[in-house]
């Protein structure tokens, strides 16, 4: 007999809420500490106010989490994590 999954699987309009979520939350990060503090001067890339680099960084750790919730997508980003992982065994990689 087989186990139910624990988890229940999300809409897609969940999951993109939860990546803007996640990054407005970035967004609310640089406007109140970077920029207000001073701290882009010590950034490289960044840019006052505009698009930089830090922004598509900050796209690019979130969206791709949001899709490892998707199943298919989910186990083909499995794999390449597992093929450029260099810990053996790690939590990540299971």
């Amino acid at each position: 007999m087989k186990e139910p999954n624990g988890t229940p699987r999300l809409p897609w309009i969940v999951k993109i809420a939860v990546a803007v979520t996640f990054f407005n939350s970035w967004v609310i990060f640089e406007e109140t500490i970077v920029d207000r503090h001073g701290l882009w001067r010590y950034m490289p890339f960044y840019r006052v106010g505009l698009f930089c680099a830090w922004d598509v960084l900050a796209l690019a750790i979130i969206f791709p989490a949001v899709l490892i919730g998707v199943p298919p997508l989910g186990q083909a980003t499995k794999r390449c994590m597992r093929r450029l992982c260099f810990v053996r065994g790690c939590h990540l990689c299971r």
